[in-house]
C-alpha cells in the first residue's frame, strides 16, 4: 500500500519536470512606468575610464554620466502608491567595478533612525539603500548590498548572509538629503561572462515614515525577482578580472578550558581555503576542519526533548551553501522538514580533509563536496545540480552518497517549480526523494506537492506530502517520518486605499489532516488567525487552534488540544519596542494560561542594545496537580565599535527542570575576514559549566 502511493507521487512529479522543460523565457514587467530603463526595460550602463572617489559625496563630474533612474513607488504601507520622498539612483562602471549612488532626500537629520554600527548585522530598522544584483539572469536569487545612513555595511549571496566579501560604501548627510556611494567589484561576483545581461533592482527604507520604496516591482508579488529589469553594457570578459585576489586561506586557531568535574584543556587548528580560478568557478577545500561549534554556541539554548535544527556554522559549509540550496531544504523557512531532503551538514562528523566546487555555467547552477575520514574509512559526496528556464520555473536534481565501513547510503532527488496563468499568479512545486540503504531501516522514499495562487490581496496554497516509514537519509534532516499530511492555508491582506487609520490588516485560516501509513497516530488541526497594523507600526493580533491528536500505541482517546492568544507588538523601529502575549488553552488533559512580555532597547548612536524575555507557563492537569515552568533571558550588547562588540547573556528556567545560565562574549569581526571570538560561560549546556573559549581567524588573500 505504502509503495503504490510513492509510486504514484514519483509519476506525478516527472510530469512535473517535463512541463519545467516547455517553460517559455520571456522576460516580464511591471504594470506601472519604471523610470530609468528604455523600450527593452534595460538599464544600459555607461563604462567611464576615471573611477569616482568612494566618499559618499556624489559630486565628481564622472557622475554626470552616469545612467539615472529613480524610485518613486512604495511596497509598504501603501502597496503601488507614490512613494513621500522619490530617490534617485546613480550607475555607472569602470573596466573592474560597478558604481552605485542614490540620493535620498530627507525631512530632516533628525528625522534619520540607524541604529545599527556592526558589518553585516540585519538592518531591518534603520534607514537604508540595497543594490540587488541577479548575475545568474535565473530570476530566482540575487546579490544583496545594504549600507545604512550610518556607512554600515551588509551582504548576501543568493540568500546565503553569511558570505563575505570586499566591497567598498561611504554615505554623506546633510539638513536636506543623505546620499551613499558603493562600488563592488567585478572580481567578488559568481557569474559567466558569456551571460551578457544582469537583473538589477534597488530599494530604500525611509525610517522616520518607515516606508519601503523599491524601483521595479509587480504589485502582485512585490518580491518576485522575475520582474527585474536588465543591466547591460557591462565590460565583462571571457578572463577573470585581475584586480582581485584569486586565493583565500582562513587559518583559525581555537583553544578552551573547562573548569569544574568536566575540567580539561583542548586546542585545534585548521585551514580553510579558495581557489577562484574563473569567474564563473570556484574551489573550496578544508585541512583539518573546525568542530569548536564557537559561532554557534552562544545563539540559542536546546530546552526541548526532541531534536532541534541548529544551523550549521562551520565556514567549509557555510560558505558556498547556497549551491546546495535543493539537495538540503532543511534551512530554508518552511521547508525544513516539510520536504524531503538528503543533505544536512551537522550529519557529517569529524573528517580529515574536505573539498567544495561550485559553479554557474548561464542560466544552471552546480554545487559538489565531498568529505573524507581516513581514520575510520567514512567517505561523504554531495552533488547539486539546478536549471531556470527563464521567469517560468527551474528543476534541480541531487544525489548524496554516504560510504561507511558498515554499508552504503546513498540518496536521488528530483524536483522543480513552474509558474504559469496571469502574471505567474499559479505555481505548481514538487519533489521526490528516494534513498537507498544497505540498511532496511533507512531504505525509503518521500515527496510532497504544492499547489499555490497569490496576488495582491490572496495567497492560497494546497499541499501534499508523505515520508514512508523508512525514508531516514543518514546525512538528511527528518524531525518525522511515516506519515502523510494534506494542508490547507489560506491568507486575505486588506490595505487602505489612501491614508488611513491602519496600515494593513490579514486573515488566515489553515486546516491540516495528517496520518501514519500504520495507522498508529494521527492529527487533525485547523485554526484561524487575524492582525492589524497601524500606522505606526503597531500590530494587534488574535489567533485560535484546534489539535485534535492520538499516538494509539500511547493512549487510545484522542487529545483535544486547544488555544486562543493574543499579542500585541508595539513601537515600530522606535528606540524602545516591545511584544505583549497571553495565550490560554488545554493541552494533555490541562488547562495552561501563559503571559510574555519581550522588550528592546536600542541606543539611538547604536552603542547599546538591550533584549529583556519573560514568560510564565501555568498549568493544571486532569488529575489537578500543578506546574508552573518560567522563562527569563537578558541580553546587553556594548558595541565598542563596527568591528568589535561585547555581549552578557543570563538565562533561567525553572519548572519542569532548572537551567541557570550565564555567558559573556567578545566578538571581532572585520569586512577583511578577520574573526575573533572569546567566550566564557556555555549558553547550550542545560547544567551551568565554566568554559573559557578563545578562537581567532586570520584571512590572506593572494
Amino acid at each position: 500500500m505504502v509503495s503504490g502511493k510513492m509510486d504514484s507521487h514519483r509519476r506525478c512529479v516527472w510530469v512535473l519536470a517535463l512541463l519545467l522543460t516547455a517553460s517559455a523565457t520571456a522576460h516580464e514587467r511591471p504594470p506601472f512606468e519604471v523610470i530609468g530603463v528604455n523600450e527593452r526595460y534595460e538599464l544600459v550602463v555607461p563604462v567611464v575610464t576615471t573611477a569616482p572617489l568612494v566618499d559618499g559625496k556624489l559630486d565628481e563630474p564622472v557622475w554626470s554620466q552616469a545612467a539615472q533612474a529613480k524610485i518613486v513607488r512604495q511596497v509598504s504601507p501603501s502597496l503601488g502608491q507614490p512613494a513621500s520622498l522619490p530617490t534617485t539612483v546613480l550607475v555607472l562602471a569602470t573596466a573592474d567595478k560597478l558604481f552605485v549612488g542614490f540620493r535620498c532626500p530627507i525631512a530632516s537629520k533628525d528625522a534619520i533612525r540607524a541604529y545599527e554600527t556592526r558589518y553585516d548585522a540585519p538592518m531591518r530598522n534603520d534607514e537604508r539603500v540595497t543594490v540587488f544584483l541577479d548575475t545568474l539572469h535565473t530570476h530566482d536569487r540575487a546579490y544583496e548590498f545594504t549600507v545604512n545612513a550610518r556607512g554600515t555595511r551588509a551582504d548576501s549571496r543568493f540568500g546565503n548572509d553569511r558570505w563575505d566579501a570586499q566591497w567598498e560604501a561611504a554615505v554623506q548627510v546633510n539638513e536636506t538629503e543623505w546620499t551613499a556611494e558603493i562600488a563592488i567589484p567585478f572580481a567578488i561576483l559568481t557569474y559567466d561572462p558569456r551571460q551578457k545581461v544582469w537583473g538589477i533592482n534597488f530599494a530604500r527604507f525611509i525610517s522616520n515614515r518607515e516606508e519601503l520604496t523599491v524601483w521595479a516591482f509587480h504589485p502582485d508579488r512585490p518580491w518576485d525577482l522575475r520582474y527585474m529589469p536588465h543591466l547591460v553594457g557591462l565590460p565583462l570578459t571571457q578572463k577573470r578580472h585581475n584586480n582581485g585576489p584569486r586565493w583565500l586561506l582562513k587559518a583559525f586557531s581555537v583553544a578552551d578550558h573547562t573548569f569544574g568535574e568536566e575540567k580539561g584543556i583542548g586546542n585545534h587548528y585548521g585551514l580553510d581555503g579558495e581557489w577562484a580560478f574563473r569567474q564563473n568557478l570556484a574551489l573550496r577545500f578544508v585541512l583539518k576542519p573546525d568542530f569548536s561549534e564557537v559561532e554557534e554556541a552562544f545563539e540559542s539554548i536546546d530546552v526541548s526533548y526532541v531534536e532541534q535544527f541548529v544551523p550549521d556554522r562551520r565556514e567549509f559549509f557555510v560558505q558556498g551553501g547556497e549551491f546546495f540550496s535543493e539537495v538540503a531544504v532543511a534551512g530554508e523557512g518552511w521547508r525544513r522538514g516539510n520536504e524531503p531532503n538528503l543533505f544536512f551538514s551537522r550529519r557529517i562528523q569529524r573528517f580529515d580533509v574536505g573539498m567544495k566546487v561550485t559553479g554557474v555555467l548561464e542560466d544552471k547552477r552546480l554545487g559538489f563536496l565531498s568529505t573524507h575520514n581516513f581514520q575510520d574509512h567514512e567517505h561523504s559526496f554531495v552533488l547539486n545540480f539546478a536549471q531556470a528556464f527563464g521567469t517560468k520555473g527551474r528543476a534541480y536534481w541531487g544525489y548524496v552518497d554516504a560510504l561507511r565501513p558498515a554499508g552504503f547510503h546513498r540518496g536521488l532527488l528530483l524536483g522543480g517549480e513552474w509558474r504559469f496563468g496571469e502574471q505567474g499568479r499559479f505555481s505548481l512545486r514538487g519533489s521526490y526523494a528516494r534513498h537507498f540503504s544497505s540498511d532496511p531501516q533507512r531504505n525509503g522514499g518521500a515527496g510532497t506537492l504544492r499547489f499555490n495562487y497569490g496576488d495582491e490581496r490572496w495567497f492560497i496554497s494546497l499541499s501534499w506530502t508523505a515520508f514512508s516509514p523508512n525514508f531516514r537519509p543518514l546525512l538528511g534532516y527528518t524531525p518525522r517520518t511515516d506519515f502523510k499530511r494534506f494542508s490547507l492555508f489560506t491568507n486575505r491582506t486588506f490595505r487602505p486605499k489612501g491614508a488611513g487609520a491602519y496600515r494593513e490588516a490579514n486573515l488566515s485560516v489553515y486546516w491540516r489532516h495528517g496520518e501514519t501509513f500504520g495507522g498508529k497516530f494521527f492529527e487533525h488541526s485547523y485554526g484561524i488567525n487575524a492582525s492589524l497594523t497601524l500606522r505606526d507600526l503597531t500590530e494587534v493580533s488574535l489567533g485560535w487552534e484546534r489539535n485534535r491528536h492520538a499516538e494509539y500505541h500511547i493512549r487510545p482517546e484522542p487529545f483535544d488540544d486547544h488555544s486562543l492568544r493574543i499579542g500585541i507588538d508595539f513601537g515600530g523601529n522606535r528606540p524602545f519596542r516591545g511584544d505583549l502575549g497571553y495565550t490560554v488553552g488545554r493541552a494533555f488533559d490541562g488547562r495552561y494560561r501563559q503571559p510574555f512580555l519581550a522588550l528592546r532597547w536600542d541606543k539611538p548612536d547604536g552603542s547599546w542594545r538591550l533584549r529583556l524575555e519573560i514568560s510564565q507557563r501555568r498549568q493544571t492537569f486532569g488529575d489537578g496537580t500543578r506546574q508552573t515552568v518560567q522563562l527569563r533571558e537578558v541580553n546587553l550588547t556594548r558595541v565598542l565599535s563596527e568591528d568589535k562588540w561585547l555581549v552578557l547573556r543570563y538565562f533561567y528556567r525553572s519548572g519542569d527542570f532548572t537551567i541557570k545560565n550565564f555567558a559573556l562574549s567578545f566578538r571581532l569581526k572585520r569586512q577583511s575576514g578577520e574573526e575573533l571570538y572569546f567566550i566564557w560561560g556555555d549558553p547550550r549546556a542545560r547544567q551551568t559549566r565554566h568554559r573559557l573559549i578563545v578562537k581567532w581567524i586570520m584571512p590572506f588573500r593572494f
